[in-house]
C-alpha cells in the first residue's frame, strides 16, 4: 500500500462555506505535509462557483496536470461529482449528470486510474425502493463506466451511511456486492470501501473486508468518527478499532492506495495550523501502514 490523501484535506477553513482552498493550492500544501499520491476530490471543486459547468475548467484542470508535474504528485485516484437526486427538478438533476461527466473526463486528464463514485437511492412514492435503486445504478454506472473506459480508468462504487433514519442503497456489502455482481463487469468496476461510512452504518468492517476479497476492493477512504455523523477525523480521533483493519488489508493482500479522506479534521482550525496539523496526518497514515 502506499500512503495516499484526497486533495480535500485543505477544504475550507474554520468551518466558513465562503472560504474555500482552490485546488492548485490545496495539492501544494498536500505536498508539503509530505504526501506525494493524491486523490484530486472533483466533489469538492464542483462546488462553490467551480469552473466546473461553465466554460473553461479544462483549463483548471491543465494547471492541476502542470503543478502535479512540478511537485513530483501522482493523482491515481479521483471522485467524482455526487448528489441526491430526491426532490430534485428534471433540470436540476440534468446539471448534476452534466458536472458528473465533466468531472470524470477531468479525472482522466489528470492521469487517474481510479474513479470513486457514490451510489444513488431511488425512492417510489417517497419511499425506499431496493428494486428500483438496484435498477437506476445499474444503467448509472453502466453508462460511465464507459465513459471511463475510455480514458483507460475504473470505476470504485463506495459504500454508502444508513442510519435508523433513512435508508441509502449500497449501505450494506450485501447491496454493494449485488451492484457489482449485476454489473459483471471487473474490468471496469470494483469497490471503494470507506471506513468512516461503515462505522456509522455499524457494520463488521473486517468480515465485510473479507467478503468483498481483494480482487473487488480496489480503493479505501481512510476516516475515522464518533458513531453519529461522517465527521471525516484522522485516524484515532473517533471510535473506529484500526488495528484489526489493518491486520485484514494485510491477510486479504489489498494492494491499492490508502487514501486519507479527512476532510473535516482541519476544517475548523486557523490556516495557521493546517499545514502542522496536516504533516501530523501523514504521521498517521506512516504508522497505520507499519502495522
Amino acid at each position: 500500500m502506499r500512503i495516499s490523501v484526497s486533495t480535500c484535506l485543505f477544504n475550507s477553513m474554520l468551518w466558513k462555506e465562503g472560504n474555500h482552498y482552490p485546488p492548485i493550492e490545496s495539492i501544494s500544501r498536500c505536498a508539503k505535509a509530505g504526501y506525494r499520491v493524491m486523490e484530486m476530490d472533483w466533489g469538492v471543486y464542483s462546488l462553490h462557483d467551480s469552473p466546473f459547468g461553465h466554460d473553461g475548467w479544462q483549463a483548471m484542470v491543465r494547471q492541476v496536470v502542470e503543478v502535479s508535474k512540478a511537485l513530483g504528485i501522482e493523482c491515481s485516484t479521483a471522485h467524482a461529482h455526487f448528489y441526491n437526486p430526491s426532490g430534485l427538478s428534471e433540470d436540476e438533476k440534468i446539471q448534476h449528470e452534466h458536472l458528473i461527466h465533466e468531472t470524470i473526463v477531468a479525472s482522466g486528464m489528470v492521469g487517474a486510474s481510479i474513479v470513486v463514485m457514490h451510489p444513488l437511492t431511488a425512492c417510489e412514492d417517497g419511499w425506499y425502493s431496493h428494486k428500483d435503486s438496484l435498477r437506476f445504478n445499474t444503467d448509472y454506472f453502466a453508462r460511465y463506466g464507459a465513459l471511463a473506459s475510455t480514458y483507460g480508468m475504473k470505476l470504485a462504487i463506495e459504500n454508502m451511511i444508513e442510519s435508523p433514519h433513512y435508508r441509502r442503497y449500497c449501505s450494506s456489502t450485501e447491496e454493494l456486492l449485488e451492484l457489482i455482481d449485476t454489473l459483471n463487469d471487473d474490468k471496469t468496476f470494483g469497490i471503494c470501501w470507506d471506513t468512516g461510512h461503515a462505522n456509522l452504518s455499524k457494520v463488521d468492517q473486517c468480515a465485510a473486508l473479507s467478503t468483498i476479497g481483494p480482487e473487488r476492493l480496489i480503493a479505501l477512504h481512510i476516516a475515522d468518527n464518533r458513531g453519529q455523523f461522517d465527521d471525516h477525523l484522522a485516524p484515532y480521533w473517533g471510535t473506529i478499532e484500526w488495528e484489526p483493519i489493518m491486520a485484514m488489508l494485510k491477510t486479504m493482500g489489498y494492494r491499492g492506495d490508502f487514501t486519507l479522506e479527512i476532510h473535516k479534521f482541519l476544517n475548523g482550525l486557523p490556516d495557521a495550523l493546517h499545514d502542522r496539523v496536516a504533516s501530523l496526518t501523514h504521521d498517521i497514515a506512516t504508522y497505520l501502514l507499519s502495522l
